[in-house]
Protein backbone atom coordinates (compact mmCIF):
# COMPACT_ATOMS: atom_id res chain seq x y z
CA UNK A 1 0.00 0.00 0.00
CA UNK A 2 2.99 2.52 0.50
CA UNK A 3 4.36 2.17 -2.77
CA UNK A 4 0.84 2.79 -4.23
CA UNK A 5 0.72 5.97 -2.38
CA UNK A 6 4.24 6.87 -3.22
CA UNK A 7 3.47 6.13 -6.91
CA UNK A 8 0.52 8.31 -6.86
CA UNK A 9 2.32 11.05 -4.94
CA UNK A 10 4.73 11.32 -7.55
CA UNK A 11 2.05 10.62 -10.52
CA UNK A 12 0.11 13.71 -8.72
CA UNK A 13 3.43 16.22 -8.41
CA UNK A 14 4.14 14.98 -11.86
CA UNK A 15 0.36 16.05 -13.35
CA UNK A 16 0.77 18.95 -10.95
CA UNK A 17 3.88 20.54 -13.16
CA UNK A 18 3.09 19.85 -15.99
CA UNK A 19 -0.24 20.98 -16.06
CA UNK A 20 0.90 24.66 -14.46
CA UNK A 21 3.46 24.88 -17.02
CA UNK A 22 1.62 24.53 -20.27
CA UNK A 23 -0.56 26.68 -21.57
CA UNK A 24 -1.65 30.36 -21.88
CA UNK A 25 -1.62 32.15 -18.65
CA UNK A 26 -3.54 35.39 -17.70
CA UNK A 27 -1.74 37.67 -16.71
CA UNK A 28 -2.85 39.94 -13.96
CA UNK A 29 -3.95 43.17 -14.91
CA UNK A 30 -1.66 46.03 -14.47
CA UNK A 31 -1.94 49.62 -15.10
CA UNK A 32 -0.44 49.23 -18.57
CA UNK A 33 -0.45 52.90 -19.27
CA UNK A 34 2.54 53.53 -16.74
CA UNK A 35 4.48 51.44 -18.55
CA UNK A 36 7.27 51.60 -20.36
CA UNK A 37 9.14 48.73 -21.44
CA UNK A 38 13.26 49.54 -20.96
CA UNK A 39 15.11 50.83 -24.24
CA UNK A 40 18.39 52.71 -25.57
CA UNK A 41 16.91 56.66 -26.04
CA UNK A 42 20.39 57.74 -26.80
CA UNK A 43 23.51 56.66 -27.36
CA UNK A 44 26.64 57.42 -28.42
CA UNK A 45 30.09 55.23 -29.19
CA UNK A 46 33.34 57.07 -30.51
CA UNK A 47 36.16 54.73 -31.71
CA UNK A 48 40.42 54.76 -31.43
CA UNK A 49 42.00 55.91 -34.70
CA UNK A 50 45.73 55.63 -34.68
CA UNK A 51 46.23 59.19 -32.89
CA UNK A 52 44.55 60.82 -29.58
CA UNK A 53 41.01 60.52 -30.63
CA UNK A 54 38.88 59.74 -27.70
CA UNK A 55 37.24 56.48 -27.42
CA UNK A 56 34.22 55.71 -25.34
CA UNK A 57 30.68 54.20 -25.31
CA UNK A 58 27.73 56.02 -23.52
CA UNK A 59 24.37 55.35 -23.43
CA UNK A 60 21.00 56.26 -21.26
CA UNK A 61 17.94 54.24 -21.25
CA UNK A 62 14.83 55.68 -21.61
CA UNK A 63 14.26 55.99 -17.98
CA UNK A 64 17.08 58.12 -17.20
CA UNK A 65 19.80 55.79 -16.32
CA UNK A 66 22.97 55.72 -18.29
CA UNK A 67 26.37 54.16 -18.58
CA UNK A 68 29.58 55.25 -19.73
CA UNK A 69 32.73 52.99 -20.50
CA UNK A 70 35.86 55.01 -20.91
CA UNK A 71 38.43 54.48 -23.23
CA UNK A 72 41.57 56.73 -23.96
CA UNK A 73 41.77 60.93 -24.76
CA UNK A 74 38.37 61.45 -23.17
CA UNK A 75 39.31 64.22 -20.81
CA UNK A 76 38.28 66.93 -23.67
CA UNK A 77 34.93 65.26 -24.46
CA UNK A 78 34.31 65.32 -20.34
CA UNK A 79 35.80 68.69 -19.36
CA UNK A 80 37.51 66.47 -16.39
CA UNK A 81 39.52 63.30 -16.10
CA UNK A 82 37.66 60.08 -15.86
CA UNK A 83 40.17 56.61 -15.42
CA UNK A 84 39.65 53.98 -17.80
CA UNK A 85 36.60 51.98 -17.15
CA UNK A 86 32.83 51.27 -16.80
CA UNK A 87 30.47 54.34 -14.98
CA UNK A 88 26.87 54.71 -14.09
CA UNK A 89 24.80 57.75 -13.59
CA UNK A 90 21.17 58.61 -13.22
CA UNK A 91 20.44 61.62 -16.18
CA UNK A 92 17.21 63.95 -16.08
CA UNK A 93 14.50 62.94 -18.44
CA UNK A 94 13.79 66.59 -19.51
CA UNK A 95 17.18 66.53 -20.96
CA UNK A 96 17.69 63.02 -22.57
CA UNK A 97 13.85 63.94 -24.20
CA UNK A 98 15.18 67.85 -25.81
CA UNK A 99 17.78 65.52 -27.65
CA UNK A 100 16.09 63.10 -28.97
CA UNK A 101 13.74 65.90 -30.27
CA UNK A 102 16.31 67.61 -31.72
CA UNK A 103 17.53 64.74 -33.67
CA UNK A 104 14.25 63.60 -35.03
CA UNK A 105 13.60 67.39 -35.78
CA UNK A 106 16.63 67.25 -37.72
CA UNK A 107 15.86 64.23 -39.84
CA UNK A 108 18.24 62.04 -37.75
CA UNK A 109 15.73 59.08 -38.09
CA UNK A 110 15.74 59.43 -42.11
CA UNK A 111 19.45 59.12 -42.14
CA UNK A 112 21.32 55.70 -43.78
CA UNK A 113 22.36 53.08 -41.13
CA UNK A 114 25.89 53.56 -42.00
CA UNK A 115 28.27 55.40 -43.44
CA UNK A 116 31.65 54.35 -44.33
CA UNK A 117 34.63 53.08 -46.74
CA UNK A 118 36.08 49.84 -45.59
CA UNK A 119 39.50 50.99 -47.10
CA UNK A 120 39.94 53.83 -44.88
CA UNK A 121 40.48 52.53 -41.44
CA UNK A 122 42.85 55.22 -39.21
CA UNK A 123 39.75 57.47 -39.01
CA UNK A 124 37.31 57.22 -36.35
CA UNK A 125 33.93 56.02 -36.25
CA UNK A 126 30.98 58.23 -34.44
CA UNK A 127 27.96 55.31 -33.76
CA UNK A 128 25.23 57.37 -32.69
CA UNK A 129 21.78 55.67 -31.37
CA UNK A 130 18.29 57.66 -31.56
CA UNK A 131 15.36 55.59 -30.25
CA UNK A 132 16.43 52.72 -31.78
CA UNK A 133 17.84 54.09 -34.59
CA UNK A 134 21.29 53.62 -34.89
CA UNK A 135 23.82 55.29 -37.27
CA UNK A 136 27.91 54.00 -37.66
CA UNK A 137 29.42 57.58 -39.25
CA UNK A 138 32.88 57.12 -40.26
CA UNK A 139 33.40 58.67 -43.83
CA UNK A 140 31.30 60.56 -46.33
CA UNK A 141 27.80 60.62 -43.77
CA UNK A 142 26.01 63.56 -42.59
CA UNK A 143 27.34 66.40 -40.26
CA UNK A 144 26.24 65.46 -36.80
CA UNK A 145 28.43 67.06 -34.91
CA UNK A 146 26.21 69.43 -33.46
CA UNK A 147 23.80 66.04 -32.62
CA UNK A 148 27.09 64.76 -30.86
CA UNK A 149 28.44 67.88 -29.23
CA UNK A 150 24.49 67.27 -27.46
CA UNK A 151 25.01 64.19 -26.18
CA UNK A 152 28.54 64.68 -24.86
CA UNK A 153 27.61 68.12 -23.18
CA UNK A 154 25.03 65.90 -21.28
CA UNK A 155 27.24 63.18 -20.52
CA UNK A 156 29.95 65.73 -19.59
CA UNK A 157 27.27 67.14 -16.66
CA UNK A 158 26.21 63.74 -14.97
CA UNK A 159 27.80 62.52 -12.09
CA UNK A 160 29.40 59.45 -12.67
CA UNK A 161 30.12 56.64 -10.20
CA UNK A 162 32.99 54.01 -11.17
CA UNK A 163 31.95 50.70 -11.52
CA UNK A 164 33.89 48.61 -9.30
CA UNK A 165 35.85 46.78 -11.71
CA UNK A 166 37.14 50.52 -12.94
CA UNK A 167 40.63 51.41 -12.19
CA UNK A 168 41.77 53.85 -10.20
Amino acid sequence: MKVYVTYFSLFAFVIAILTGCSGIKEIPETNTSTYVPLEISLGLQRTMCYGSCPSFAFEVLNDGRASLTVGRFTEEVMGRHLDEGKYKSTLPLIDIEQIVTYAEANGYLELNDRYDDKRIMDLPVAISTINGKTVFNRYNGPDLDELYAKIEDLMSKANWIAEPDTQK
